[in-house]
């Protein structure tokens, strides 16, 4: 891989302790004030996965409560708004400094889950989670935000962490979200979760600011908006070809809306000199694999994980539901041996890279990953054989998860990671809302409306597995294509090495 770098110099308003720029070498021992920063990201970083979580296990009740069987917006909304706001969140960040958005963007989302939580009816639910998927972007900021304020030798670790943490959210606040739902029912766990998000804005106050990037004050409303509202409107039809019919004239004009605004953006993009998202960026064969490679398969990743709420808290009924019926502490116990070996996996490829290339680590990731979602299309009857499956979809997820940042680390400088977290982001989230799409058309097709609400057959729930395994497998043909890549330490520390900041690589 070469390097041929061409920097936008931090902003006068850039901090002249900036770690970047001091421990080069960087050392095997980490400070206090770098584990306390490493602490504070982590949070707000999970958050996101947390907060999906807590809404996925919440959705049988809410489905049933309201008696909708449009549940399937209760996620795609909030997917839909973070999708829209990412751009804007990523350009921001480097104009005012990624704290000061973060903190910004966690208090509109506290915002929206407060109006989830005490929603009347289901549109007005859809409402909030709208406005709480404005939160959506800061973990992309988190993630560009580590790599600003820690040395260059240890950046792949402390991505690693903030990655592999997840494994450890995700196996506590399914037990808490589950005690509530059990005691206190859907409300008592979206208050958990606006607890939560309280605490992601404490946690970030506790975050310095980063350096402001030399970036154009202007920022490049047009494009945003042509991306945001081009990718909502082709979202938003293959979310309801299902339900109006895909050949419906409502289905297709928003298809085609989106596919022109999305057209338009590309052209503009290319010509303005400071666009919102640099797609000049994807002209390089190794950014542009690696975030197409990684976006798909971390989409069936995060979406597989509503197979099995459904499949554990829908209750048996004869003819009608194939669910476990457990409760949802049941379920999140059941679940904590996934989550552990998912963190385990996140901190063993932040180490790993250092000698190994992060393109094997990722195949290996795919390879697991894939295995473990078709072995649980067949095997999931029951807890042994859940609890079996998940451990292998677990260290696949945990894999992929701490991979996916070692990969770009590779390949983009510190002025590039933010953009490039968020062309990752944004990529996944369209791909996640595509997805989960997918993944409840292929469950309604063996299912049951009983009361208002939508059960599933056993048929359902393997397909839904074999469905996600052949996204994994078409993430893992597409990662084919990603040429050689350097260590991630390698490329931080030529950061500093070299008087350039783009990356370019062959």
């Amino acid at each position: 891989m070469s390097l041929s770098q061409d920097p936008a110099p931090l902003s006068p308003h850039a901090d002249p302790g900036d770690p970047r720029l001091t421990d080069a070498a960087g050392t095997a021992r980490w400070s206090a004030s770098e584990l306390r920063r490493l602490t504070a990201l982590t949070w707000p970083g999970q958050l996101l996965v947390v907060a999906g979580i807590i809404a996925a296990n919440s959705q049988p009740q809410i489905a049933q409560h309201f008696h909708t069987t449009q549940i399937a917006w209760f996620s795609l909304s909030f997917t839909l708004a973070t999708i829209v706001a990412t751009p804007f969140a990523v350009r921001l960040g480097d104009m005012y400094g990624k704290r000061r958005v973060m903190l910004a963007l966690a208090a509109a989302g506290l915002v929206g889950d407060l109006i989830t939580v005490a929603a009347p009816n289901y549109p007005v639910m859809v409402l909030g989670r709208v406005i709480g998927g404005l939160y959506g972007p800061v973990a992309v900021l988190v993630l560009a935000a580590v790599r600003d304020l820690f040395p260059p030798r240890k950046v792949a670790m402390a991505l690693g962490t903030v990655a592999g943490s997840v494994g450890v959210l995700s196996m506590l606040a399914p037990l808490l979200s589950g005690w509530l739902l059990d005691a206190f029912g859907w409300r008592g766990a979206l208050w958990f979760l606006v607890a939560s998000t309280v605490v992601a804005i404490l946690a970030l106050l506790a975050v310095p600011e980063t350096p402001r990037r030399a970036v154009a004050e202007r920022l490049d409303r047009t494009g945003a908006l042509l991306l945001g509202g081009g990718l909502a409107l082709v979202v938003f039809a293959v979310g309801q070809g299902r339900d109006w019919g895909w050949t419906s004239a409502a289905v297709i004009a928003s298809l085609l809306a989106g596919l022109t605004a999305l057209a338009v953006f590309v052209t503009v993009e290319l010509r303005v000199t400071n666009p919102i998202l640099d797609l000049r960026m994807l002209r390089r064969r190794s950014l542009a694999t690696v975030l197409l490679g990684s976006s798909v398969p971390q989409a069936a990743f995060y979406a597989s994980q509503a197979i099995l709420i459904f499949l554990a808290l829908f209750p048996p009924i004869p003819h009608v539901s194939d669910g476990l019926g457990w409760s949802t502490t049941h379920n999140a116990v059941i679940g904590i041996p996934a989550g552990i070996i998912t963190f385990a996996a996140g901190i063993g490829v932040g180490r790993a890279v250092r000698t190994v290339s992060p393109r094997s680590v990722w195949y290996v990731g795919l390879a697991v990953l894939a295995t473990g979602l078709a072995l649980a299309g067949f095997y999931h009857h029951d807890a042994a054989q859940i609890v079996l499956t998940g451990l292998v979809m677990g260290l696949g997820g945990g894999i992929l998860m701490a991979g996916q940042q070692a990969m770009i680390v590779s390949v983009v400088s510190a002025e590039e990671q933010a953009a490039a977290n968020g062309l990752s982001s944004l990529l996944t989230q369209v791909f996640l809302a595509l997805t989960n799409q997918a993944l409840y058309t292929v469950l309604a097709a063996d299912s049951t409306v009983f009361d208002g609400t939508a059960f599933y057959h056993d048929a359902a729930f393997t397909h839904a597995y074999l469905t996600m395994a052949a996204v994994v497998v078409l993430g893992l043909l597409i990662s084919l294509a990603i040429p050689r890549l350097g260590r991630p330490a390698d490329t931080a520390a030529h950061d500093l090495d070299t008087p350039s900041s783009a990356a370019r690589t062959a």
